[in-house]
């Protein structure tokens, strides 16, 4: 008579192994699952540590670089108290250890490099999981240096002044002994001035790129710096930017209009705002044939404008226009001791701008 199948003999025999296969599979899942985990959570931690590290350790640097670039950086310069403001306010329990500080001013660079610091002083990221798997505790850092020195090409606004106008910025009625206004002063905060006037309304200079004024910068007999050319710089077409370099040459945008890509807008917005702009040296040919010769950048604080057309902007001044009629011209401060962070190259002469860059 046949046994009934589950008391086959070895039935029994052939299912005890698998349950401890199973049980063995799954101890080993769970050690894999948890230790998944561990990377996950720790891992995602320590990644955030370093972002913010090297946010600290970034800040760092450009902060040093700003305050070398204005003048700042004397004998009794604290660059490791600076570099550790800088590093714990970008970290979010507020603490961020500085590991070192390499400054040389007279090659203008700085290297920052930047520890894990816990809120308790000590320098190592505890652990929550990835105790399991054997790491306890690690630490994290982050490395930035910084550059900087005159521009030698920037991408700007696609207007240029010749650097004859720019020497006559120096003329009596400047603010300072150095012939600077002080960016401290022109611009509070980045704000726009009150409309009641600064304490220094006549130091404001009006360059003409087109007009009946007779100055002594125009070499074209109708007032222009070429014939056809207002100062205009040429575009791709599509932004109200220009990008140049240094003892090159570039196109000029024939015409007494803004550059194609400029809407009424951009331009509006330049006023109350300090503008990066190139200057020339040299320029020929005419019209479309035009171009500019780079020599150089600056800094101009724009109070009013007048390009004709819908490219109107008063005097943030005294309310009236710049100038009118046929005249095309820009009004504002040359700034000195402006420092930027605009993406561009170092190698320029020395206008009263200062570039900085990131180098790691």
């Amino acid at each position: 008579m046949p046994l009934p199948r589950g008391m086959r003999p070895g039935a029994r025999s052939h299912r005890l192994p698998e349950r401890g296969a199973t049980t063995v599979f799954v101890a080993i899942s769970m050690v894999a699952l948890l230790g998944l985990t561990a990377f996950a959570f720790d891992f995602g931690r320590l990644y955030m540590e370093r972002e913010e590290l090297q946010l600290g350790a970034d800040a760092a640097v450009v902060a040093i670089a700003t305050d070398c670039a204005q003048g700042e950086c004397d004998p009794w310069y604290d660059p490791q108290a600076e570099a550790d403001l800088y590093a714990d306010l970008n970290a979010r329990d507020g603490a961020a250890r500085i590991q070192s500080v390499d400054l040389d001013v007279d090659a203008q660079t700085v290297t920052v490099v930047t520890g894990s610091e816990d809120v308790d002083g000590s320098e190592f990221v505890e652990m929550v999981f990835a105790g399991v798997v054997g790491f306890d505790r690690t630490t994290v850092g982050a490395r930035a240096g910084a550059t900087w020195g005159t521009p030698g090409g920037l991408p700007t606004i696609p207007l240029i002044f010749s650097k004859c106008e720019w020497q006559s910025f120096f003329e009596d009625g400047w603010v300072e002994d150095g012939g600077w206004l002080h960016h401290a002063d022109a611009v509070l905060n980045g704000e726009v001035p009150p409309k009641n006037g600064y304490p220094w309304d006549d130091r404001a200079k009006t360059i003409y790129f087109h007009g009946s004024q007779g100055e002594s910068c125009h070499d074209s007999p109708s007032g222009q710096d070429l014939p056809g050319g207002f100062g205009w710089l040429e575009t791709n077409g599509i932004s109200c930017v220009a990008v140049t370099e240094v003892e090159d040459w570039f196109a000029a945008d024939p015409g007494s209009s803004p550059s194609t890509g400029c809407d009424p807008q951009d331009i509006d917005d330049l006023r109350g705002q300090v503008v990066l702009l190139p200057y020339f040296d040299e320029a020929e040919g005419t019209g479309d044939g035009a171009a500019y010769h780079v020599y150089g950048y600056g800094a101009v604080y724009v109070t009013g404008f007048y390009f004709g057309g819908q490219y109107r902007g008063r005097s943030l001044i005294d309310g009236q226009r710049p100038c009118s009629g046929e005249d095309r011209c820009i009004e504002g401060y040359a700034i000195g001791d402006w420092v930027t962070r605009t993406p561009g190259k170092l190698g320029g002469p020395d206008l009263g701008l200062t570039l900085i860059q990131l180098t790691e």
